[in-house]
């Protein structure tokens, strides 16, 4: 059995809680990933029952159930909630070894989910598209003002929803004529040049469309005057105004903000250096960025060589 002593007037709220410590400061990962990861670790408490207690979930952790928890999983879930499944359940069973809920390290278990290098082509959203969105926004109230700024920002400098969310006031350097944007998903900070659109849009806002409210955050809900929620409220927000303003997106094409970043890198791709495209995306890791590379299709189509016995 692989169980060792746990203790039994451990709570699963508490041994969550535990775990998520674990993670934070003992394996330093980022605390994003470590509110994503409790959901998946959620999840296998599902199938376990759930138990009531740490004590009978270990005794019931075996190689036999662990087989059969990945089995049940992997036909009901996409490519990426099973790789990030795997990755969280390896970390969990590390967890609980290190800290002898378990005798012995079942984490060689859980296989790695293979996924290849940019295995799709990221699909941006066609100028076109935002031409019309921008110019069908009205900023006539709160709400428009408000989702007139986002969408400007968001087709200007290609930043993350996340990082529209976290946006706060102090982040807007008026006297200096730039705006900083939080790191975001492990990547790097970004501070750029206040655009005069951009500049404007804000202004028009943050004068005219935010409500009084204590919070920093610079983008709220006129209703309640606090922080957007979560990512699945601007990702509304979008997909509302995409519909009123009658465009028609693509399919494949994100209807949040993510067709508004790989509209921006695309752009931008083969007219700026590839380490200033990777610097202004935010990214830590170059591969993350050469993706993008194989939307050039012109550059592509110069470095093809020609098929031997083809035409000249």
């Amino acid at each position: 059995m692989a169980a060792a002593a746990a203790p039994p007037e451990l709570a699963l709220a508490a041994l969550v809680e535990r775990y998520r410590h674990y993670a934070l400061t003992v394996r330093g990962t980022n605390a994003g990933v470590v509110r994503k990861r409790s959901v998946y670790v959620h999840r296998l408490f599902q199938f376990l029952g759930p138990p009531p207690t740490a004590a009978a979930l270990f005794a019931r952790l075996d190689p036999k159930t662990i087989t059969a928890f990945l089995a049940d999983y992997a036909p009901r879930h996409g490519p990426g909630s099973r790789r990030d499944m795997h990755a969280t359940l390896r970390g969990f069973l590390r967890f609980a070894y290190a800290e002898q809920f378990l005798a012995q390290d079942l984490s060689g278990l859980v296989p790695t989910v293979r996924q290849g290098a940019a295995v799709r082509l990221p699909r941006a959203l066609p100028e076109s598209c935002i031409a019309v969105l921008e110019q069908a926004l009205e900023r006539c109230g709160p709400e428009g003002r408000r989702d007139a700024a986002i969408v400007c920002l968001l087709n200007t400098y290609g930043i993350r929803g996340a990082q529209i969310r976290a946006l706060r006031l102090e982040h807007l350097d008026w006297v200096r004529e730039c705006i900083r944007f939080p790191a975001c998903k492990g990547g790097r900070p970004l501070e750029v040049p206040l655009t005069v659109k951009a500049g404007n849009r804000l202004a028009d806002y943050l004068t005219g469309g935010r409500p009084p409210s204590a919070c920093r955050e610079v983008f709220l809900v006129p209703s309640t005057a606090t922080a957007l929620p979560r990512s699945q409220a601007l990702s509304r927000i979008i997909r509302r105004r995409l519909q009123q303003a009658g465009v028609c997106v693509p399919p494949g094409v994100s209807r949040g903000t993510h067709g508004f970043r790989h509209a921006f890198a695309t752009r931008l791709v083969g007219r700026v250096p590839f380490k200033d495209l990777a610097d202004l995306l935010g990214h830590r890791s170059p591969s993350s960025t050469l993706v993008y590379s194989r939307v050039d299709v012109p550059a592509l189509q110069q470095a093809a060589l020609p098929w031997p016995g083809g035409a000249a």
